[in-house]
């Protein structure tokens, strides 16, 4: 998605759009094509910032005529004095040239073919005179005529090079989605896209969570089952809520439901979605676990906001929020996960589906089907034990050993496997439980210590203690709310000990489903209390963490990015549930472990800062290390803790902590350090109001001779393009393509890619707001192919954005409904719904085809999409959006519709002066 351009009085000052008549160009391309340029259309095109750095001197020269060949020499002296014929500085040459290419072709804008040959003789002719009475290099006019020799053939490859992205972007654009003409597109359209909702699973997208395999052995509650499936299916709007205690089958009730062919008729496998709550103590966790079901990854900064837009454009869709009782009884209080709840029940077509270890349902006066879900009856219960013990099948003393144990489905599972493990009689095994609850409670025991007595049983067997490994193994996965695939399980959290898993799985302390192995929440509530949980266990897994995260830490331009980021994607719930039983740092005395510890947090807190926008790790990292006097260990935590706070839109706390990080930074004398943070710093200053050109310009500077007194070449160029950036955002666009022309070649020697893709991306706002529409065609499409090389699909996204833009600022309007719809394309993938400004795009592209319905519709949903759930005021850049695009919707009813000065200031954020003259012109 483009910056937003605010207008400046500067941008005023300089008329971009003029031809040499002081007329305003006018630029038009083929509506229904992309056509190669034209020379002439090109040198219409052509860069004109650099007409005002030898402006001076060609009015100084007195020769007629001779300021398009000083022009042009002091360029191509430029060029020979510092282009040495090196292979390291090819590329810069290179781009010296293309400079020498714009300035040329722009002067010979509007001449004929001959004109040009002769008038390009003449000037030549002249500049030979000039150069030998005032050049004393007498070798100039040798390397000036490998130069212009060099000319014809470099203009050329420029043409050809645009044409080449040009018909790239048009081939992707055919692959990404169907042609107008095969769909003639409309908002039924656009809303039936999702309507559908996001597929179940996607090469590009987090797959949603669907529902796991039913429970095999599930005996007592077919009645139950058809109850709750008919009022699924009936079209009733109650939100369902199971209630009881642990081990009574919750959860394997619910997976019956939800896998009912009844049920899965009705809603489709994307629209039936599993969220297990036990990864989520807290409400971050549970928003963030949202997400994760549901698909959707997001940096937009209000997670629950895209949770709640995704559920409001999709189908019926039942959400499965299994084991409630986590979020809900979180420490921190219910008051937010119960506005969550409400949240969501606002939106009508959304069932939830709760499980919770409660006697009472969540915010209890929503239209709750409340089930107290209780033990099983006796016959149920002795299908369960022979199921699972079928040898006791003629044991007499089985329905006194069900009835001592109350009929609790797991209970019985347990105590079934218990008696084949030690061969002992129903009558034995009652015995034992006895045993146990006298020593633990006595006589009157209730379900839930009825229950932890039939776990410690388990636990403690004679298979559980031949195999010593087996109960550390158990600790282990116990600490893994996620739970975790074999591979995983022993090649990074438990090393060593996959002799115990056939004792666990034997014994039912640990469960598998497909290729998930875990613990059922009530047996690892159990094992992680204090009193029984191994700390040497806890202490091990920590370092796993930071391992894991070690291993697979990458930077965003290796090619190993992708498939590192995914694993650590994957095991993400768990390396935090982990990371956080993580100790204060003066119970560590280790200090290597500490820096890994370190090290580990801030490798989970720069991947939650790139997917999920979130800051409960670094926090917590923060709050671990704050007696520890390490300048770079608080700078780079507080750096860390900068950059994912600007990611939330916390850009006051941003500020503040980035600060701080850089004062920690120059008190290490660290300038690398310090010069990175003054780039982040500038980014969170950058648009506001008490922040100015003058202040931002100098953090720059000063970051980049930090890097320059360094040697890190590669760290000036991402200074270069901060200053290009920052002069655009203020309208000096011909010192920003300097600086972005500058940096490109640096970011490609050495391999930035992430920078690059950055550096054509600002480079196309350039020059789409110069009014260069071919060149900021052609930079757009490189940063479109950079980001998706690197694996930025919301890069991408933007990019087909800026795009379309593009497109309709050329006149080409269904090339620009094929953009914006590529982009929609992509989010849908993510979950995520169409963003306002993509379907304002969408609407000025249909007002110009005449499809006056659908841009009105478009419109109205682009103004929808502004609204904020929280009622919060609309940012500056958004508040200029919703005055477009009310402006939009009233000029479909009265095209001579002129805009007021609030409404044109609004335009000049979004538009570029040419672009906004075409907007404002009738169709055709």
């Amino acid at each position: 998605m483009r910056f937003p351009c605010s207008p400046s009085s500067a941008a005023h000052n300089v008329d971009f759009n003029e031809g040499p008549d002081g007329q305003p160009n006018n630029l038009t391309t083929n509506v229904n094509e992309i056509a190669k340029p034209t020379r002439r259309e090109y040198a219409g095109e052509a860069a004109k910032g650099f007409l005002t750095i030898l402006e001076d001197v060609a009015r100084a020269v007195p020769v007629p005529g001779l300021s398009i060949v000083v022009k042009l020499a002091l360029n191509i002296i430029k060029a020979c004095e510092e282009g040495h014929a090196t292979l390291e500085q090819a590329q810069e040459l290179k781009f010296r040239i293309k400079g020498l290419v714009l300035t040329l072709v722009n002067e010979l804008k509007g001449k004929k073919e001959g004109e040009i040959r002769a008038q390009m003789i003449q000037d030549i002719g002249t500049l030979q005179m000039f150069l030998a009475r005032n050049i004393e290099q007498t070798n100039m006019l040798t390397k000036l005529e490998r130069q212009i020799a060099t000319f014809h053939a470099q203009q050329q490859q420029t043409l050809n090079e645009v044409h080449a992205q040009q018909q790239q972007i048009h081939a992707q654009q055919q692959k990404d989605t169907r042609t107008l003409n095969d769909m003639q597109l409309s908002i039924v359209d656009v809303k039936a896209m999702f309507a559908q909702g996001s597929p179940a699973h996607s090469t590009s997208s987090p797959a949603r969570a669907l529902i796991p395999a039913n429970t095999h052995i599930f005996h007592g509650r077919d009645t139950l089952v058809a109850d709750l499936v008919g009022l699924l299916i009936g079209g009733s709007r109650r939100h369902i809520c199971l209630l009881g205690p642990g081990g009574m089958g919750k959860t394997s009730t619910s997976l019956a439901v939800m896998n009912h062919p009844d049920v899965e008729a009705r809603f489709a496998e994307h629209l039936r979605v599993w969220v297990p709550c036990v990864k989520a103590p807290s409400t971050a966790l549970l928003i963030d676990t949202l997400c994760t079901s549901l698909g959707i990854s997001t940096k937009s900064g209000n997670p629950l906001s895209d949770i709640l837009s995704a559920l409001r454009t999709s189908p019926p869709i039942v959400l499965v929020l299994d084991n409630f009782e986590t979020p809900w009884s979180a420490a921190e209080g219910q008051s937010e996960v119960e506005q969550v709840i409400r949240d969501i029940n606002r939106i009508p077509h959304v069932i939830l589906f709760v499980t919770i270890r409660s006697s009472s349902p969540p915010c209890e006066d929503l239209p709750w089907h409340r089930v107290d879900l209780r033990a099983v009856d006796a016959t149920a219960a002795r299908d369960i034990y022979i199921s699972w013990h079928p040898k006791g099948n003629e044991d007499p003393g089985i329905p006194g050993l069900l009835e001592l144990i109350d009929h609790m489905p797991l209970a019985v599972t347990l105590m079934a496997k218990f008696a084949a493990s030690t061969g002992l009689s129903a009558e034995g095994v009652a015995e034992k439980y006895n045993a146990l609850g006298t020593a633990v409670m006595g006589q009157g025991l209730d379900a839930k210590t009825s229950m932890n007595i039939c776990i410690g049983l388990s636990v403690n067997s004679p298979r559980m203690a031949a195999h010593p490994e087996a109960f550390e193994l158990l600790c282990a996965i116990a600490m893994l709310p996620a739970g975790t695939s074999y591979k995983t399980l022993f090649e990074w959290w438990a090393r060593g000990l996959d002799g115990g898993l056939g004792v666990l799985k034997d014994t039912s302390l640990v469960e598998q489903n497909g290729s998930t192995i875990f613990v059922l929440p009530v047996i690892q509530r159990y094992i992680l209390h204090d009193s029984r949980f191994s700390k040497q266990v806890g202490a091990s897994m920590i370092e796993s963490a930071c391992r894991f995260l070690e291993a697979h830490a990458s930077d965003i331009n290796d090619e190993l990015y992708k498939s590192h980021s995914a694993a650590v994607s994957a095991e993400e719930g768990n390396l935090e549930a982990v990371l956080l039983t993580t100790p204060d740092s003066r119970a560590i005395q280790d200090s290597s472990l500490l820096h890994i510890i370190r090290d580990g947090f801030l490798l989970l807190a720069r991947h939650q800062r790139n997917h999920s926008a979130r800051v409960n790790i670094i926090e917590r990292a923060l709050h671990l290390t704050r007696h520890i006097d390490d300048n770079i260990l608080q700078g780079d935590l507080l750096f860390c803790y900068g950059e994912s706070l600007l990611w939330v839109n916390q850009d006051d706390k941003a500020r503040k902590e980035l600060k701080a990080a850089l004062d920690h930074f120059l008190s290490a004398s660290d300038r690398t350090r310090a010069a990175k943070c003054y780039l982040i710093l500038v980014a969170a200053m950058v648009g506001q109001a008490d922040e100015t050109f003058e202040r931002c310009q100098e953090i720059i500077m000063d970051a980049q001779a930090d890097c320059e007194a360094t040697g890190d070449e590669g760290l000036a160029a991402r200074c270069l393009v901060d200053l290009g950036r920052l002069h655009f955002r203020f309208h000096k666009f011909p010192t920003a393509l300097d600086l972005l022309t500058q940096a490109e070649p640096v970011l490609a020697r050495v391999k930035d890619w992430e920078y690059h893709a950055e550096c054509s991306r600002v480079s196309s706002w350039v020059h789409y707001y110069m009014g260069q529409y071919d060149l900021a065609y052609a930079c757009a499409a490189s940063a479109l192919e950079e980001y998706d090389r690197i694996g930025d699909a919301q890069g991408c996204a933007g990019m087909h954005i800026d795009i379309g833009d593009i497109f309709s600022a050329r006149g080409d309007f269904e090339g620009s409904l094929r953009s914006h719809l590529c982009s929609l394309e992509i989010r849908k993938s993510f979950g995520l719904p169409p963003l306002p400004d993509v379907l304002r795009g969408m609407g000025l592209a249909w007002a110009k085809l005449g499809k006056v319905e659908d841009a009105r519709q478009a419109f109205e949903e682009s103004l929808q999409r502004f609204a904020r759930p929280d009622a919060t005021a609309p940012s500056p850049g958004d508040q200029s959006g919703i005055v477009c695009t009310q402006l939009f919707l009233r000029r479909l009813e009265d095209l001579t519709l002129k805009p007021t000065q609030e409404e044109y200031h609004a335009l000049q954020t979004w538009y570029s002066d040419d672009h906004i003259e075409k907007i404002l012109a009738p169709a055709p």
